[in-house]
């Protein structure tokens, strides 16, 4: 039989905590990341604390993200703290580099990728009619507003 068979029906908390299980070690892998990220964060300036995120190790390669290219270029400019700290203080040896990358903001990308959405002149008729029955001038307008998005 299948293993994947097989495991789909076990609960999740069987599959974390069976040693042969790639998610177990995929979870374990990622709860050792968290860690380091902990401690690498409490070793380092405070000023760089909040900044980034430890995302992986991978060989000898650290990978940090942050939120823009400004706190990209100034960890840059402390990767010598960083490398002291994750080998002579956090014992990881093997990291030999750390590269940084600048983390794409979903929310961003995707306001920026939207296609603006029209309504039907039958629809923004409707929105406007139903406009006038309401009572609370606040939400007329919002309604009176919605109405006039139509297609030009």
């Amino acid at each position: 039989m299948n293993a994947d068979k097989v495991n789909k029906n076990l609960p999740i908390g069987v599959l974390l905590q069976d040693k042969h299980s790639s998610i177990a070690d995929l979870c374990k892998k990622a709860n050792s990341i968290k860690e380091i990220d902990i401690k690498l964060k409490k070793i380092l300036d405070p000023s760089l604390q909040d900044q980034f995120e430890l995302a992986n190790i991978k060989a000898d390669t650290a990978i940090l993200l942050v939120r823009s290219s400004v706190w990209a270029t100034r960890l840059r400019y402390n990767i010598p703290a960083i490398l002291n700290a994750l080998n002579n203080q956090l014992n990881l040896t093997s990291v030999k580099t750390v590269r940084i990358k600048v983390k794409k903001s979903t929310h961003q990308n995707t306001i920026l990728n939207k296609k603006p959405i029209y309504l039907s002149d039958n629809s923004a008729q409707f929105l406007s009619e139903i406009a006038n029955n309401f009572n609370d001038p606040q939400l007329q307008a919002c309604f009176l507003k919605l109405s006039k998005n139509r297609h030009k």
